[in-house]
């Protein structure tokens, strides 16, 4: 039974350690956020999609928060997109 349990454990901390690098994370959820958030402030007042913008980063801390980081990365970019930046 120790054996099964240190078997577990050890495939967990590989799966962790093996994770392909493109998967999203917390970093890129905090880079994403500043990226928009600059440019949420650098945006005209009446700019197209500046609503729709901000929706999505809303959306995207959310995502953030709950722990589904390609999620909220994948809001914060349409975000930049309807702000013209990305």
């Amino acid at each position: 039974m120790k054996f099964v349990t240190t078997a577990a454990i050890a495939a967990l901390c590989a799966a962790f350690v093996l994770a392909p690098a493109s998967a999203a994370g917390l970093t890129d959820c905090v880079s994403m956020s500043k990226q928009v958030s600059e440019a949420l402030s650098a945006a005209q007042p009446n700019a197209n999609n500046l609503a729709q913008a901000r929706t999505e980063a809303n959306s995207g801390r959310s995502y953030c928060a709950m722990g589904m980081y390609a999620q909220g990365v994948a809001r914060y970019t349409k975000a930049l997109q309807l702000l013209g930046k990305a």
